[in-house]
């Protein structure tokens, strides 16, 4: 992807920081025309269902596991749902979200952290030429019950980001923002943050992917569930000893000692299958426990899980996702892996 900076009715001299901002009271949409316009352009792997599945986020919970993800804000709360989505169309929602960006420096008390509060649209477009186009829509709105909050200011934006898929794995993107940072700042830091903002597009799909991993997760905890008696009975008569990628001999080797190859083994937490180090493949998955905490855990799969698992649509987990299933929940079983975090922007 590229980034485009419009460069007209800007300062390269650090001297005009004070020109930067225009007077909060400014009528209508005058703050559009005084901030240049960053545009983003051009493709990256993925497909389009995985993307709208990591855009899409109706409730504060699943809001915060995206963050996690995309890191595209550090703090945030759904205000209001206009549209929520539908198991006949998944990916379209309407909202209203508050969200805080945490800016470099603002620990020294030399810049603050800006806040939003934007009216956000997804959904997908479909032409009549069979053409299917992913969209995502933020506008900065104003209205008495949303006041500033203490120690940030309010900042303003726009950006609009236009995705289709032109390649079986290819999705071709288009998106711009422009940005009212709501006081003096340094244009180096306004368009940083922008651009970073625009390039973490693509995290998006590895967000949905990661959510539809997790979606799968705790599908296979409930079928581990009815299926315990198998299980015990497997584990009593020693199960499998070999790697279910490479078939690479995992049992214990002379005078019990482990194998070399057995070093740093685990288990698949989808198949439930050993699986040796060179064949294993850690995720860091976000959850949320039942008083709203957000945990990361790593936890192990097998290339041949992970691979199964992206090539997945992902529209049946939107759908669940749509109903209301709580995918995001932290699992019982998953009790022993390890906690990366605990952070919201982490």
């Amino acid at each position: 992807m590229r980034v485009y900076v419009e460069r007209k009715g800007w300062s390269d001299d650090s001297e005009d920081e004070k020109d930067l901002s225009t007077p909060q009271s400014d009528p209508g949409d005058n703050w559009q025309r005084q901030m240049p316009v960053i545009l983003a352009e051009g493709t990256f792997e993925g497909q389009l269902n995985d993307l709208m599945f990591g855009t899409v986020n109706p409730t504060q919970e699943i809001m915060r596991v995206k963050a996690s993800y995309v890191k595209d804000y550090s703090d945030g709360a759904v205000l209001a749902n206009i549209i929520v989505p539908t198991t006949e169309d998944p990916f379209r929602s309407v909202s209203v979200k508050w969200t805080q960006i945490n800016l470099p420096l603002n620990q020294t008390g030399l810049i603050q952290n800006r806040h939003f509060v934007c009216l956000e649209a997804t959904g997908i477009l479909h032409f009549a030429n069979g053409d299917r186009v992913g969209y995502q829509l933020l506008h900065s709105i104003e209205f008495p019950e949303t006041r500033p909050t203490p120690g940030t200011i309010r900042a303003k934006h726009r950006a609009i980001g236009f995705y289709r898929q032109i390649a079986p794995n290819v999705i071709d993107t288009f998106v711009f923002d422009t940005v009212h940072p709501g006081g003096k700042v340094f244009r180096s830091v306004v368009l940083d943050a922008s651009a970073k903002a625009l390039l973490s597009t693509n995290n998006y799909v590895i967000c949905g992917q990661t959510k539809k991993l997790t979606w799968r997760l705790q599908h296979r905890q409930a079928e581990t569930r009815v299926n315990r008696h198998r299980s015990r009975t497997l584990s009593v008569l020693g199960g499998n000893r070999l790697c279910t990628v490479c078939s690479r001999n995992l049992a214990p080797g002379s005078f019990g000692l482990p194998r070399v190859g057995a070093l740093g083994k685990s288990n698949c937490k989808l198949c439930m299958n050993p699986v040796c180090h060179k064949c294993k493949r850690p995720k860091a998955i976000s959850f949320l426990t039942p008083d709203g905490k957000l945990l990361r855990h790593k936890i192990a799969f097998c290339v041949m899980c992970i691979s199964e698992v992206t090539k997945m649509d992902a529209l049946p987990a939107a759908c669940d996702q749509a109903e209301g299933y709580q995918a995001y929940n932290v699992m019982a079983s998953l009790s022993g892996s390890d906690v990366l975090s605990d952070d919201f922007d982490c």
